[in-house]
C-alpha cells in the first residue's frame, strides 16, 4: 500500500509523473531514437522487408519473440535476456507502427491509452484507494473492468480468444474458477487425471488393433485433449504455468538427448546398433552429469 501523501502528481491524459527524473529523460531520449528507427526502416527509403510487415504477418514473430525470451529466462543468461527483451520490443513496436499505418493511432495514441488503463487500474497507487495484499490488486482489477470499464471479465465463452490451445485452456479454467466452478484444492484434479487416462486406455482397447477409423481417432484424440485439458487444470491449482513448464521439460529433453548422442559417438555406436537397454544406461548417465 502507498500513503497517499507520496503518490505521483499526474499530467491530465498522462501516466509521466510531473517531477521527472534523469533516468526518465534518458529512457524517452532512447525511446525517441528508437520509434524513429523504426519509422526509418517503414518508410519510403527504408528496409524493404520492414516496410511490407503487416499486422497480420507478424504474428508469427511476436509469438516466436516471446517464446525466446522465455527461453533465455530459463538459461538464466542476462546478456541473452537483455537481447531478446530488445527482439521482442522491436517486433512490438513494427506492429505498432503497422498499426499506426492501418488505423491512424501513432505509437503516443497507444501508449497513452495504455497509460491511462494502468492509472485507471490501479487506484491504491495513483488514486485514494487501498489494497490489502496482491490478491486484493487482483479482484480490484477485476472490479474495475467489469464496473467502471463495463467489460465482462468472467465469459468463458471468450477466455483465451486467438491464444494457443495450451494457453487458451488456462484462461478457460480461470473464468470458470472466478465464478465458482472449481475443485477447493488439487487433489480431485489428480483423480480425474487418473480417470482420463483410463478413459483413453479404453478408447484404444475398444478400437482393436486394426481399426483406423475416423470415428476411432476421434475418439481417441477426444480422450487425450480431456487429459491435457486436466493437467493443465493441476497445472494451474499448483499455481504452475503450464507453458513454461513444457517448454523447460521441453529443453531437458534436448539435452539430454543430445548428451546421449554424444555418449553414442564416445562409444563407437550408432543409433540402429544400440540396443535400448543401452541407450537407458546413457540417459541415466546424462541424468546424473545434471543435463
Amino acid at each position: 500500500m502507498n500513503d497517499n501523501n507520496d503518490r505521483p502528481r499526474l499530467r491530465p491524459q498522462s501516466a509521466v509523473p510531473l517531477d521527472e527524473n534523469d533516468e526518465d529523460v534518458r529512457d524517452g531520449d532512447a525511446f525517441r531514437r528508437y520509434a524513429a528507427i523504426i519509422r526509418t526502416l517503414r518508410g519510403p527509403d527504408g528496409c524493404p522487408w520492414d516496410r511490407k510487415q503487416t499486422m497480420q504477418s507478424l504474428r508469427r514473430y511476436i509469438v516466436e519473440e516471446a517464446f525466446e525470451l522465455v527461453a533465455a529466462i530459463n538459461d538464466g543468461d542476462s546478456d541473452h535476456v537483455l537481447e531478446e527483451i530488445g527482439d521482442l520490443f522491436l517486433v512490438i513496436l513494427l506492429t505498432a507502427s503497422a498499426f499506426e499505418q492501418q488505423h491512424g493511432s501513432d505509437f503516443a495514441s497507444i501508449l497513452d491509452h495504455n497509460a491511462e488503463k494502468l492509472i485507471r487500474r490501479h487506484p491504491h497507487v495513483f488514486g485514494n484507494t487501498t489494497v490489502a495484499d496482491a490478491d486484493d490488486v487482483v479482484r480490484q482489477w477485476d472490479a474495475i473492468k467489469r464496473d467502471t470499464e463495463g467489460r465482462e471479465t468472467e465469459r468463458v465463452r471468450s477466455a483465451g480468444k486467438g491464444l494457443p490451445p495450451l494457453l487458451r485452456s488456462l484462461e478457460i479454467q480461470k473464468a470458470a474458477a472466478k465464478v465458482g466452478f472449481d475443485w477447493p484444492d488439487a487433489a480431485p484434479v489428480f483423480e480425474k487425471i487418473r480417470e482420463e487416462t483410463g478413459e483413453i486406455e479404453a478408447a484404444i482397447k475398444d478400437s482393436g488393433p486394426d481399426d483406423g477409423s475416423i470415428e476411432t481417432e476421434a475418439s481417441i484424440e477426444k480422450e487425450v485433449g480431456d487429459l491435457f485439458f486436466s493437467v493443465v487444470n493441476l497445472a494451474r491449482k499448483l499455481g504452475v504455468a503450464p507453458e513454461i513448464a513444457l517448454e523447460r521439460t521441453n529443453s531437458t529433453f534436448v539435452e539430454r538427448f543430445s548428451r546421449v548422442e554424444e555418449h553414442l559417438a564416445a562409444n563407437g555406436h550408432e543409433w540402429a546398433e544400440a540396443t535400448l537397454e543401452q541407450l537407458d544406461e546413457y540417459w541415466e548417465a546424462a541424468k546424473r552429469e545434471g543435463f
